[in-house]
């Protein structure tokens, strides 16, 4: 198959700002995949280190290099890329995470079996060495209420394949400045309320990797934009059950509660006492 002239079936893309080296490991576990017919799109924020020469040192045609200015909102780096993209389904993957190599057939064959979306298994990789397991498990629960009232346990962005006409009938990623960090789960709460068939698999098909450039890693701003959504659609509920108002005040509550324990974490334990507090005002305020 003539790789350069074909319609690819996925696009790739691969938002970045600055991770050269990392970019380079990405790059490269995209280009060993065992399913081929693929396009990467890498959308870069303005880079001032060697990230153009990065993309160009692959020498491959499939993989596209765009200089752009997403004003400290991935989403619309993320959006530039879909529009851009020329293959009928979407897979994403920052520049700080890779792939293992058949990470593409597998998600492929999901889709072609009738999923609209597929979310598999990550490694979690802090401080170079493999952490925890993130591994969505298959459920036929509401996946719409899981995300509203337990939050976003187990989509992770770099191990999502999409259909391409789920963004055409849905939308693409908000990119409102105050739900950056959080732009992904409103995202998939809006794919599920419109009941995209999601097809999840705890196979471990690639790694996140932990640091501290992380856009997650504003633990207030995360909280803050992760309420905005929760209250917007809890919001849309008309005549909400007993049982939604109390997992909605729930939810609420242990939103601030990963929040103080985050900042408890990292040493800050004076600053981490209020949200606790805070947390319990939103269970019984």
């Amino acid at each position: 198959m003539d790789m350069k002239n074909s319609v690819p079936l996925v696009s790739v893309i691969i938002p970045t700002y600055n991770h050269a080296a990392l970019l380079e490991k990405a790059l490269q576990s995209v280009a060993a995949q065992t399913f081929q017919d693929w396009e990467a799109i890498v959308i870069d924020n303005q880079s001032t280190d060697r990230t153009k020469d990065v993309v160009e040192s692959m020498r491959d045609p499939r993989i596209r290099y765009v200089a752009f200015s997403n004003r400290g909102v991935i989403a619309a780096s993320r959006n530039l890329g879909i529009r851009m993209a020329a293959g009928s389904v979407i897979a994403f993957l920052d520049s700080d995470d890779l792939w293992y190599p058949t990470k593409l057939s597998v998600c492929v064959e999901f889709i072609e079996h009738g999923a609209d979306a597929v979310c598999h298994g990550l490694w979690i990789r802090k401080d170079g060495f493999l952490d925890t397991k993130l591994s969505p498990k298959p459920t036929s629960r509401n996946c719409y209420g899981t995300l509203l009232y337990q939050g976003n346990t187990m989509i992770a962005t770099s191990a999502v394949m999409i259909k391409k006409q789920c963004f055409d009938r849905y939308g693409v990623f908000s990119e409102d400045p105050l739900l950056v960090t959080a732009e992904d789960y409103e995202l998939w709460l809006r794919l599920s309320k419109h009941t995209v068939r999601w097809g999840f698999m705890p196979e471990v098909l690639g790694e996140y990797t932990v640091h501290g450039e992380n856009a997650s890693g504003n633990v207030q701003k995360q909280m803050l934009a992760e309420e905005r959504i929760v209250m917007k659609y809890f919001k849309e509920i008309q005549n909400p059950t007993i049982y939604e108002q109390v997992s909605y005040r729930k939810r609420r509550m242990m939103m601030v509660f990963r929040a103080g324990k985050r900042v408890w974490q990292s040493g800050n334990h004076c600053a981490s006492l209020p949200y606790f507090g805070n947390g319990l005002f939103k269970l019984f305020g």
